[in-house]
């Protein structure tokens, strides 16, 4: 009888971790270089708890606003790739320094609109993916900005001849060679570094979308815009380390991958919608 209560303790002791989840979950660190409070920030929270939701807490994504992690925004393909952070938010024009081609879409006056990227990354994305993939990451999913357009203050610029002598922030060498043929000093900070660098002085207009303006709250230091929609304002990559994501389950990874899919759309469809919105209480 002993004997028999014994064998049926250690069966229940060894389902235990099984039946009450006990296994530690695997965690995952997702820079992000906005706030928290940020609307990319939002959905980067949202996203990541509806991934723990959906894989019963197998997967625990953890997101890393600006500031948090000792890495640039320039950084991440390196920092995702070697395993420093499993999940980062790439924008095209930050990452242009080791993936030239994710920046393709950024080139002024090329992809203006969010339906013209998306036939463009269906022929540009297979290139991208390749690139990374030479660090150790890959794209996970992606979304985009709205249009970037030009935002400051003091004397507003209305035409190509008021950009000469202005300090304009640049996102991306593309923006940073045509600020240069209008006449303009390009200065490049990373989100970050924005509002410190307008109350030095050291910028009067940067280029960005009325989206991020009312989202980063840097309308405090904005007092006009010149919109002649540059470029659209992606891709922005969600990078993931390939290495990170092989080792999921493949439940688990599908999983991970069924949510990205719906984010992808979601942005895509909400961000730019948005914007009409956000320059009318602008």
């Amino acid at each position: 009888m002993r004997r028999r209560l014994l064998f049926r303790t250690l069966v229940v002791l060894l389902l235990l971790p099984w039946g009450t989840g006990a296994w530690a979950a695997t965690k995952w660190d997702y820079y992000v270089f906005v706030g928290i409070t940020h609307p990319i920030g939002q959905y980067a929270k949202e996203f990541a708890e509806e991934v723990k939701k959906r894989t019963q807490g197998e997967l625990e994504i953890i997101v890393r606003p600006a500031g948090e992690l000792p890495y640039r925004a320039t950084e991440v393909v390196r920092t995702t790739g070697q395993g420093q952070v499993q999940l980062a938010d790439g924008y095209q024009g930050f990452i242009a320094g080791d993936a030239k081609i994710a920046a393709l879409p950024g080139l002024p006056f090329l992809v203006r609109t969010a339906e013209e990227l998306k036939k463009a990354m269906g022929a540009l994305e297979p290139y991208v993916v390749s690139e990374l993939e030479r660090f150790g990451a890959t794209i996970l999913f992606w979304y985009t900005w709205p249009p970037q357009n030009v935002w400051g203050r003091g004397e507003p610029i209305s035409t190509i001849d008021g950009f000469k002598g202005r300090k304009i922030r640049a996102t991306s060498p593309e923006q940073t060679e045509m600020l240069r043929r209008f006449g303009a000093v390009p200065v490049t900070f990373t989100t970050p570094e924005v509002p410190a660098a307008a109350q030095r002085g050291a910028m009067d207009g940067n280029l960005t979308a009325g989206f991020n303006l009312l989202g980063a709250k840097w309308y405090e230091f904005s007092e006009w815009g010149f919109l002649p929609d540059i470029h659209i304002g992606g891709p922005s990559y969600i990078l993931v380390s390939k290495k990170a994501l092989d080792a999921l389950t493949p439940e688990v990874r599908k999983t991970l991958q069924a949510v990205a899919g719906e984010f992808h759309q979601r942005m895509f469809r909400e961000i730019p919608a948005r914007e009409e919105q956000d320059r009318k209480t602008l």
